[in-house]
């Protein structure tokens, strides 16, 4: 059976086939102009679907689990941070919830001893590459994959189990990504909504711009290192008491996988 082709492959395939109709049916300055307008459209759309997960431009990134139950994914970023980490934890652990962590594997090196605490108290840690560096979406395969090996190394001897799901840095994705991520057996994880909590908005702004995009089977996107200690306990509870009054419940992300 044939691989699927992916939406970026498509695009290719229907750019070069407008550039062999313009080459066919224009001449001079029309036909520049054209393959310019064609080219400029081709590499938008890849730009965007560089950006934006939900596009499934290079590969199948999972963004929403198609659930009939109010459950939902609540998963942390950027971890394990020495103060919020377990300021975190203890909230969770109040109100009875199970979170999906994606960490950075440097980070679990350095606090082993916290990464074990997060999986013993019952949430799922996953890979967030190594360094979590900016220029994650330009490395090559090879420094790719050594770099989601450490992390799954890491976090296999702090918490005696291997991920298996990888988020890229910032949602950001290409033919590289999918493909070691599938070497190395990590399914790409993207989000149904992120909260921006990085920004300097209130606690209410940031639950709402999650709670927009509030449905069943949702991934929602906050971060345990980089934000106010206290500013994030307060976007959890709140989030926490919105999605209790709305009927839903929090699931780790391989609870909520499971229910398909």
């Amino acid at each position: 059976m044939h691989p699927r082709l992916t939406r970026y492959q498509v695009l290719l395939l229907a750019t070069l086939a407008a550039e062999l109709l313009v080459f066919n049916f224009t001449h001079g300055a029309a036909r520049f102009w054209w393959f310019m307008a064609l080219c400029t459209l081709a590499g938008t759309v890849v730009g965007l679907g560089v950006s934006f997960p939900q596009w499934q431009m290079f590969g199948e990134s999972l963004c929403v689990v198609q659930v009939k139950r109010k459950v939902v994914a609540l998963t942390f970023d950027d971890g394990p941070d020495a103060e919020n980490t377990p300021a975190l934890l203890a909230l969770l652990a109040a109100r009875k919830v199970r979170a999906t962590f994606f960490c950075i594997g440097k980070r679990v090196a350095q606090q082993p001893a916290l990464a074990e605490r997060m999986a013993t108290e019952g949430h799922e840690i996953e890979n967030h590459t190594f360094a979590h560096s900016p220029a994650t979406n330009i490395f090559s395969a090879r420094r790719l994959q050594d770099e989601l090996s450490r992390t799954q190394a890491e976090i296999q001897h702090a918490t005696g189990r291997a991920p298996e799901f990888f988020r890229p840095p910032v949602g950001l994705t290409n033919p590289r990504i999918f493909r070691v991520s599938g070497e190395l057996g990590l399914k790409v994880v993207g989000y149904t909504a992120r909260g921006l909590d990085r920004r300097a908005d209130a606690p209410e702004k940031v639950a709402a711009r999650l709670l927009r995009k509030l449905q069943p089977g949702a991934i929602f996107l906050l971060h345990d290192a980089g934000v106010p200690r206290e500013r994030l306990l307060v976007v959890v509870a709140l989030l926490l008491d919105k999605l209790e009054a709305a009927g839903y419940q929090c699931l780790r992300l391989d609870e909520l996988t499971a229910e398909k």
